[in-house]
């Protein structure tokens, strides 16, 4: 899912500047409106880029104003408001529906970084992270970094608006969390949703279920858990037979799955179309012999969520609360894993708050372990980060970056809109980003502000 579409109509704004009549023209549309699957939407004027978006779940998608009370998608389908005989907006059309606004008093949500700085960002000071009794001790920024300004610019920038919807920074460095910046309305207390930054924590609850017993081990092969289940799976030959659980741990399962590539047939979209995710995903026509080399698949994660389920015979929720989200006292959170259309507007997808991503990770950077207390084994933390440059390792991503010829390694757990956690061994640090860009690849044909943060900032402050 990085860069995970949705089913709704994903809208683009126009880059153009407008004048603050426009803007108050943009009022017009403001509400709450009938969605699809009996949800509702918000439509919120921005006064920050006199842009109209559509905001659903908390993620925000803009419109492209062309005339009169009509706006566009970014596959051109028509999005029109309709008023009434008061001149009066009260609802819109698109793609052969009709949905109707249901009020104008709604929670808007916030659209500038920082309204108070937004036209003073120098006025920002640094404040040291506050302990709250959460098992992370905090410390200052100059402690951990013998040249902090890089850092300090970073969140000066992103209160200017330069790094639009970033949501949260956190930094952890040598074992103290040493910065925790949140934007547009964002708290420590929010927790943030983290699309396919959930992966690789389904491969640590798979390997909780392996250390206790209710897999045999991730070599076992991976159809035989599903014969109960579904009665026949297509495309079946030699190939797919041998298919593993660490296959698809690996995402080396040789099928035609991939997710950026329009062309596969397990590509993200064409797998959200089927009523049943992993029942298509373990359809698919096989592409090569498994465990040759890596395919990104979505459907690989989702598998071995009801893997899970399989073999513990139990939800992922129940299972993942009892043994990993309990012992590390992570209890404001969401999740529920449901990979089928039901799961259409939230993907199956965990929303955690960034400071408890920040306990999971270190929880992998120490072996496994939290407060003494072996979570997940040492054995298969170890496995999971035994990569090579650029591949996967147990659903996380090996991610380098190379600064004046010295290449800095990380491993990612990373989704669409610009959720990064990227843990960083030699460092001894931990980043953390949350935020809203979602699909700003289709939508803007670049990539995520943390892309351009990480190196350019956190990494230049590191000696």
């Amino acid at each position: 899912m990085k860069k995970l579409l949705l089913l709704i109509p994903i809208l683009i704004s126009c880059s153009t500047t407008k004048e603050k009549t426009e803007y108050q023209h943009l009022l017009d549309y403001e509400g709450r409106y009938e969605y699809i699957n009996q949800s509702t939407l918000n439509i919120v004027a921005s006064e920050l880029d006199t842009t109209l978006y559509a905001v659903v779940k908390k993620a925000k998608y803009p419109l492209n104003h062309i005339s009169l009370d009509s706006f566009t998608n970014i596959q051109d389908i028509p999005v029109v408001f309709k008023r009434d005989k008061s001149n009066k907006v009260v609802g819109y059309e698109t793609s052969g529906q009709s949905f109707q606004q249901i009020t104008t008093d709604f929670e808007k949500m916030e659209v500038f970084p920082r309204k108070e700085l937004f036209h003073k960002p120098d006025n920002y000071i640094y404040q040291k992270p506050k302990e709250i009794s959460d098992g992370l001790k905090t410390g200052r920024l100059e402690e951990a970094f013998k040249n902090p300004e890089p850092i300090i610019n970073m969140v000066k920038e992103t209160i200017k608006g330069n790094y639009p919807d970033v949501h949260s920074i956190l930094i952890y460095k040598d074992n103290k969390l040493v910065l925790e910046e949140y934007f547009y309305g964002y708290h420590k207390d929010t927790p943030h949703q983290l699309r396919s930054a959930t992966k690789p924590f389904i491969g640590g609850i798979l390997g909780i279920a392996v250390d206790k017993g209710f897999i045999k081990s991730e070599k076992e092969k991976l159809l035989p858990f599903f014969k109960n289940r579904y009665d026949k799976i297509a495309n079946l030959d030699d190939r797919k037979r041998k298919l593993t659980i660490e296959n698809f741990l690996m995402y080396r399962h040789g099928m035609d799955c991939e997710n950026n590539n329009p062309e596969s047939k397990g590509n993200e979209q064409a797998m959200m179309q089927s009523n049943d995710w992993v029942k298509y995903t373990l359809d698919l026509p096989m592409f090569t012999e498994p465990g040759k080399f890596s395919s990104y698949c979505t459907g690989c994660a989702l598998t071995l969520g009801r893997l899970i389920e399989i073999g513990t015979k139990q939800n992922i929720e129940d299972f993942a609360k009892e043994n990993l989200f309990g012992p590390l006292g992570i209890e404001n959170y969401d999740w529920t894993f449901e990979p089928n259309q039901a799961s259409s507007e939230t993907f199956s997808q965990m929303s955690i708050r960034p400071r408890d991503l920040i306990k999971l990770a270190k929880m992998y950077k120490d072996g496994g372990k939290w407060e003494g207390e072996q979570i997940i084994s040492q054995s298969w933390v170890d496995k999971t980060f035994d990569m090579e440059d650029g591949d996967y390792g147990y659903l996380w991503e090996h991610k380098y970056i190379v600064i004046d010829g010295h290449q800095y390694n990380s491993y990612l757990a990373s989704g669409n809109g610009g959720q990064k956690i990227n843990i960083w061994p030699e460092l001894d640090m931990i980043t953390v980003f949350t935020g809203g860009n979602y699909n700003s690849y289709v939508l803007y044909g670049k990539s995520t502000p943390p892309n351009d943060m990480i190196p350019k900032y956190i990494l230049n402050a590191v000696e």
